[in-house]
């Protein structure tokens, strides 16, 4: 049996053998031989998810006006303020790369319950996970 990659090369599952596209060489002759004899490779195996980009939230995050109204009702609601302290310390040990998502998670949806945003704001935080391919490990909920 054989299994597609997502280049260019044919691996053989007996032996994990990776096989070039090279008409000169017999493992692909035997490759093409067996695929006459009307058999099927394996799919290649899916990328791997792209890696969390906490920097790359964080500047998204700083553009957005969400930033700025979560920073303006700060200066008005303590407990807003702690939360987002926490979340700022939260996110600087996750772009050292340290990330509690537990943590994150919970002062997001905190953040959310006690502020007053906008469908449009909501948008652009959804955008910002998005940005730092974050969008599949934190929810608006």
């Amino acid at each position: 049996m054989y299994q597609l990659t997502t280049g260019d090369t044919i691996i053989r599952l007996a032996d994990n053998a990776f096989i070039p596209p090279d008409p000169a060489n017999t493992d692909y002759r035997e490759y093409l031989d067996w695929l006459d004899a009307g058999n099927t490779p394996e799919p290649a195996p899916p990328p791997p998810p792209p890696a969390p980009d906490y920097v790359a939230f964080w500047d998204a995050l700083m553009a957005s006006s969400l930033y700025a109204s979560i920073r303006e009702q700060s200066f008005t609601s303590l407990p807003l303020n702690t939360l987002a302290t926490e979340f700022i310390a939260l996110l600087g040990d996750a772009k050292a790369g340290r990330a509690n998502e537990t943590a994150i998670q919970q002062v997001v949806g905190a953040i959310l319950q006690i502020g007053t945003f906008t469908e449009e704001q909501l948008v652009e935080l959804g955008a910002a996970f998005a940005a730092g391919n974050l969008d599949g490990i934190y929810t608006l909920g």
